[in-house]
């Protein structure tokens, strides 16, 4: 298997400017039992009425809302962000740092398109990036096709 990007590029620059383009354009949030036990806690729900309140179903195995191609996630809201943010879950915790985007250039080229954060900021070590790729795995998300 060949060397990932971001090891040959010793890192990748990234800084969140929490401009908000990531939680509106189109696609799940995926709610792995962790994240959702951890969001739920933080809005002062039960993990069965996060569920229910936010319509999570299965995707790809995984609990998601999908807010389909024209709504943002539930959670952005607008002028302020993320109303969840300090427990927003593992997908959006780890972005861009995802396999799919992080182990080749073209993709985290791509991705630069969609995220004015990607190249900018500090460069973050090969080993830190290694560490979101895992949590990713671990909490069982579906990897997407490279970007």
């Amino acid at each position: 298997m060949p060397e990932p990007y971001y090891v040959k590029a010793q890192g990748l620059r990234f800084e969140c400017t929490r401009c908000g383009l990531c939680c509106t354009r189109p696609g799940p949030v995926f709610f792995p039992p962790e994240d959702l036990a951890r969001a739920a806690r933080f809005l002062a729900l039960t993990p069965g009425e996060f569920k229910t309140k936010y319509r999570l179903h299965r995707l790809d195995g995984v609990l998601a809302v999908d807010p389909g191609d024209r709504d943002a996630c539930p959670f952005h809201e607008d002028g302020r962000g993320c109303s969840i943010y300090d427990a927003r879950p593992t997908q959006c915790r780890t972005f861009p740092f995802w396999p799919e985007v992080a182990q080749r250039r073209r993709s985290w080229e791509n991705a630069s398109r969609a995220c004015e954060g990607i190249g900018k900021g500090p460069r973050h070590q090969p080993a830190a990036i290694e560490r979101a790729i895992v949590a990713c795995r671990e909490a069982g998300l579906p990897q997407s096709e490279p970007w």
